[in-house]
């Protein structure tokens, strides 16, 4: 209803809302979900019967497609996951236990070698039927019910590892709720639309109607024992997806075979449940199926990332007239299902709507973020309720700017294989392949809409590295967007009101957040410039100050204000006022703001990165619970080059601007800022400060890869890590050192303040003239001494290229430019002034080293001095990196010495109590093997004790109690 917020039941009787819903927290959500979706008006009208055919597509290349029993399983007992997922969903689990203990699973050999439960057809209604394990989540149905049951090993892990895989993140949660709830709801509305039809007749249409493609890239690597990527279990859980799910199911996959010349041919090929295995012998490892369809393709297939190519190639599978694209992490409802033939009569009904004499080419619907599991998986599930609903609302009106994102747009397949299909897929231009279908679409004259009353379950990310290389990925992604020939067209045709909707909520959105963190720094550089100069007695410094007084407070509160926003507006549209503020509140105590700096700052980073010098590249992410400890050295080499030393920046040109008082609103800001970027990682890093013996070890080791000599493994070698960082800029033009260049513009301005206090007059050859030019001179004397070495040390390199003096340089340009300093004759009123100008030119003078090191200008008739700028710069670098590394491992060695902190980390990353067996003082070591027997005694006692928690009377059974 337009205008009116809809209401389950009457909002005046608040005793019989409460009493009627349930107390489970998600069947709470999609009771409401349901009620909320069918008043809203208008919906169109439409059958089973004349719904158009629907293919789901679903791209799967390495995901996890079912938990493994060592996943849930270790020697001391539970692991991490199935702790947290036991007591996230402590009532689902002690009713699935429950289930189990009143099921039957005799003979259950299939679900044991699938490593999940067998789900098969109902026979009424096209319904499907679970094992036991199989919870309401996504729609499926509960076990069947025996009372004569005798419970194995095999037989309580094999649902155990259902139930988790329905929790996670996992193709089988996906294909599930696919299979589970679209064909259940299609078959119960064709029941009461088509009274007139028989039993095998509704079965026949809704098969026809609705079709499952599994795009599993590897399926014949997975079966392929020669390849590296072979992988028994992969192919055991896709067997058991088409045991379970065959009659919706097939999957496609790409083919490679070797003619006896060694040309390679490759194949787009098709298999279904009726497909013959091919190796059926006794004892014979579980194989790949003899494929349906087998389709000769022109060449090598992938030409980008892979996923744009695995869905282009099995869209020739497809026989629906309507596609709708699922990623391998989300999951369907069946009340939710109920609304699917009403949704697609949006694209293709008689009442459709049409622009411009066609129809809508993409129809997009709303997300329910399913992962708010721990306190970054909550944040990761409040950005994208925020996305998902306001924001993709006004972006679809009045923006009239919403493309394409992927997930659970439904696409009309003639449009999309008239502009070459559902994503491009060139290499690095094309790293966000989703958007280019809008794109494609826009600039042929399509349109897209979207709808609420249609919902799909979704998964994000659940860690914070994982989270940061997704938001890493989409920033380089637009940044490659930014410069392809789809935006510029785009921006040419247009009209203005839709062009600024969608420049902002696209491109836009991520070079605002390089403007946040360049206006960040600048104040701060303002800060320390107006505060040195105020003996110069500059009208306009006072002015200065005041701004960046009043106005960086306000403009930093308003920019975190509106972030929070559009959450604090839909929640209070949804759930009330009460709850807004509470959720409000709930991420201002979990540091929310904390990590939504640090995000902006890497979306910034790499966007920036991307735009000056290309090399954007696809980084996979892991959807699982980040439970494990990252290691202090890789926390430094992913995030160092980001953040951690623009926050050093800050953090001295603070220092720089102490002289003048400023309003606590700047302090505060800036401080908050420095903390992000320097100490979110370690904040978020789950079991940071379990133990001082462990922030001792990531000392060492990190302090060994710094030290270490020059390898090609960044992850071995500080100097081979430098490098790479370095590599983006052998193929930029030198103009993007000069123009723009910030630093250069800070260098400059320094220099001319330092010349202001310090004058320097005309030459005279004197000890006191030279003096006063050191004063104002970038440190160099250091970089003569590399000029002087380079020849040598490429004669060194040539007989032994493991030698790396960098750390030898290092000492030696710090006790050379101490050397330096110490000449300058020091004032106390322009002490602080002759340092800042030292550092701003340093800054710059690095930045062009690197450029010059790594673009190599004029080949080998220069290399001395290519080795010297590299030598001089790896100098410099290193002692600020060292000194930086040190001090924030100090810092987590002293936090690590807290009593309690530990434990008040777990809970607070968690937001539940962590295992004891966790805390221990050492490492687990893998010098302690157990063979095949012990292991599978220890996991029966895991299993036991865990079921018998919930379900006591399984583990009385005399099957177990023998």
């Amino acid at each position: 209803r337009q205008g009116r917020v809809p209401r389950l039941l009457d909002p005046l009787d608040v005793l019989r809302i409460r009493n009627a819903l349930p107390k489970n927290r998600e069947a709470r959500r999609r009771l409401v979900a349901f009620a909320r979706s069918a008043q809203m008006q208008p919906l169109p009208t439409g059958t089973v019967q004349q719904m158009p055919t629907l293919s789901v597509l679903i791209p799967h290349y390495s995901e996890t497609i079912s938990f493994e029993t060592k996943e849930l399983f270790t020697d001391g007992g539970n692991s991490e996951l199935l702790h947290y997922l036991v007591k996230y969903y402590r009532d689902e689990f002690r009713n699935f236990a429950e289930r189990v203990g009143a099921s039957s699973a005799p003979g259950d050999s299939a679900a044991a070698a699938t490593g999940v439960g067998t789900v098969t057809s109902s026979g009424s209604g096209g319904g499907l039927a679970a094992s036991p394990g199989t919870s309401t989540t996504g729609g499926r149905s509960g076990p069947r019910s025996n009372a004569s049951s005798r419970f194995g090993r095999a037989e309580l892990e094999a649902p155990l590892r259902e139930w988790t895989s329905l929790r996670m993140q996992t193709l089988w949660r996906t294909v599930a709720g696919v299979c589970g709830a679209y064909a259940r709801a299609l078959a119960s509305l064709a029941k009461h639309q088509e009274p007139g039809l028989t039993q095998q007749e509704r079965e026949a249409l809704v098969r026809q109607r609705f079709q499952v493609v599994l795009a599993v890239q590897q399926y014949a690597k997975f079966a392929d024992p020669a390849r590296s990527s072979y992988s028994a279990h992969q192919v055991a859980a896709v067997e058991g997806l088409l045991a379970a799910f065959g009659d919706w199911i097939s999957i496609a996959y790409i083919d490679e075979e070797v003619d006896a010349d060694g040309t390679r041919r490759y194949f787009s090929c098709m298999v279904d449940r009726d497909c013959p295995l091919l190796n059926q012998g006794p004892g014979a490892p579980l194989g790949m199926r003899r494929p349906k369809f087998r389709v000769e393709l022109p060449g090598f297939p992938i030409l980008g990332h892979g996923k744009s190519d695995n869905q282009n190639c099995a869209i020739i599978f497809t026989r629906g007239e309507v596609l709708q694209m699922i990623d391998a992490n989300q999951d369907a409802y069946y009340e939710a299902s109920l609304f699917l033939p009403v949704a697609l009569q949006e694209m293709v009904g008689s009442s459709a709507p049409q622009h411009g004499g066609r129809r809508a080419g993409i129809l997009g619907f709303r997300e329910h973020i399913f992962s708010d599991i721990g306190l970054l998986g909550r944040l990761a599930a409040d950005s994208e309720f925020t996305f998902g609903t306001i924001i993709q609302r006004t972006m679809d009106w009045p923006l009239e700017a919403r493309l394409h994102y992927g997930h659970p747009d439904v696409m009309d397949k003639l449009q999309m294989l008239q502009q070459g299909g559902v994503s491009k897929g060139t290499r690095g231009l094309n790293l966000s392949e989703d958007v280019f279908a809008g794109l494609d679409l826009a600039l042929r004259g399509g349109w897209t809409k979207y709808r609420e009353y249609f919902h799909v379950g979704k998964g994000r990310d659940m860690g914070f590295m994982s989270a940061l290389s997704f938001y890493a990925k989409v920033s380089m992604g637009n940044g490659e967007q930014a410069i392809t020939r789809q935006w510029t067209r785009l921006g040419l045709q247009l009209p203005l009101h839709r062009l600024f909707g969608v420049f902002y909520t696209h491109v836009g959105f991520y070079l605002n957040q390089v403007l946040m963190t360049s206006a960040l720094q600048a104040f701060a550089f303002m800060c320390a410039f107006f505060a040195l100069g105020q003996s110069l007695d500059m009208t306009f410094a006072d002015g200065a100050v005041g701004l960046s007084s009043s106005y960086f407070g306000l403009l930093y509160f308003v920019f975190v204000v509106a972030s929070m926003l559009p959450l604090l507006l839909e929640t209070c549209i949804e759930e009330g006022l009460r709850a807004a503020l509470g959720s409000v509140a709930n991420s201002l105590l979990s540091l929310s703001p904390v990590f939504s700096a640090f995000q902006s700052k890497m979306m910034g980073f790499y966007f920036e990165a991307t735009v000056h010098y290309g090399g954007a590249q696809y980084i996979p992410t892991g959807r699982g619970l980040a439970t494990a400890r990252e290691p202090f050295s890789k926390l430094f080499q992913t995030f160092a080059a980001s953040h951690m030393q623009d926050g050093m920046e800050l953090a001295a040109l603070l220092l720089f601007g102490s002289a003048v008082s400023y309003e606590w609103p700047f302090y505060l800001c800036i401080v908050f800022s420095i903390f992000s970027w320097t100490f979110a990682p370690f904040l978020f890093n789950p079991r940071q400060f379990d133990s001082p013996r462990w922030a001792m070890q990531d000392l060492n080791s990190w302090a060994a890869w710094m030290c270490a000599p020059r390898g090609a493994d960044p992850g071995a070698s500080w100097v081979a890590w430098a490098d790479r960082q370095q590599q983006v800029r052998r193929h930029v033009s030198v103009l993007w050192l000069l123009f723009p260049s910030t630093r250069l513009l800070a260098a400059g301005c320094s220099t001319s303040l330092a010349l202001m206090l310090v004058p320097v007059g005309p030459f005279a050859p004197t000890f006191a003239w030279t003096r006063t030019l050191t004063a104002v001179t970038p440190p160099l004397a250091h970089g003569v001494l590399c000029l002087l070495a380079a020849p040598m040390f490429v004669c060194r390199q040539s007989k032994d290229a493991a030698v790396s003096p960098h750390v030898l340089f290092a000492l030696v340009g710090a006790c050379v430019t101490a050397f330096e300093l110490g000449v300058i004759e020091w004032q106390a009123n322009t002490a602080a002034c002759v340092l800042f100008q030292k550092f701003m030119t340093l800054r710059f003078l690095l930045d062009v080293a690197d450029g010059v090191a790594a673009r190599r200008p004029e080949g080998c008739a220069c290399a001395p001095f290519h080795d010297a700028c590299r030598l001089w710069a790896h100098s410099w670098r290193f002692l600020r990196d060292f000194l930086l590394g040190f001090l924030l491992a100090g810092v987590c060695v002293a936090l690590s010495c807290v009593p309690c902190l530990a434990r008040l980390h777990a809970v607070f990353l968690f937001q539940t109590r962590p295992q004891r067996k966790a805390r221990s003082e050492s490492r687990p070591s893998s010098t302690t093997r157990s063979t095949t027997a012990e292991l599978h005694d220890q996991v029966d006692n895991h299993v036991r004790r865990l079921f018998g928690k919930f379900a006591p009377q399984i583990v009385n059974a005399p099957h177990l109690a023998a």
